[in-house]
């Protein structure tokens, strides 16, 4: 057997997770027109090679280059949500907002904040503290998630215009 950069298949796939870190591996067989058998299979033999990671998030898997730390790869799982990554890079450039300062900048339902701030929270990605009794919240690695936004950021655009043109061609069929 081929060693993983070797195997065409296999240096597809990393090359794509080299550029999209954090794709998922439906993601990634879309993406590349590979099977969902083959995917798979070679997914399996890159993290046994060592050459990817994968991390658990919820009930979807990630895929990352072997070399990503673990906080970037909290950060990079965070920004696969819309309403996460807003939120992250709302407290990343304006710390100390309160739950109605957020709910009101970025226009969010209570139950739709609360419910993404708790998985912030979670993940050690989003601290709080109280000041007079009123919670406030900010990024823990403000400059590091910027920083990875800047990096990623255009990988999460294709995402938006995939739905979007979805959305749009079932709304056009006859």
């Amino acid at each position: 057997m081929a060693k993983p950069p070797d195997q065409p298949t296999r240096r597809l796939i990393l090359d794509f997770v080299a550029t999209h870190p954090g794709a998922s591996a439906r993601e990634i067989q879309r993406s590349l027109s590979l099977g969902w058998g083959e995917t798979a299979y070679h997914l399996e033999q890159l993290i046994q090679a060592s050459a990817l990671k994968r991390s658990r998030a919820g009930r979807r898997d990630y895929f990352f280059p072997a070399n990503f730390s673990s906080e970037d790869r909290r950060v990079l799982i965070a920004f696969q949500s819309a309403t996460e990554r807003i939120l992250l890079l709302t407290l990343s450039r304006e710390p100390e907002q309160s739950f109605t300062d957020l709910m009101n900048h970025l226009r969010m339902s209570k139950s739709h904040l609360s419910l993404h701030l708790r998985f912030l929270l979670a993940s050690g990605l989003v601290g709080l503290s109280a000041d007079s009794g009123v919670r406030r919240y900010h990024a823990e690695q403000p400059v590091r998630v910027l920083e990875l936004y800047r990096i990623y950021r255009e990988t999460w655009g294709d995402r938006w215009i995939d739905k979007f043109t979805a959305a749009f061609s079932g709304i056009m069929r006859p």
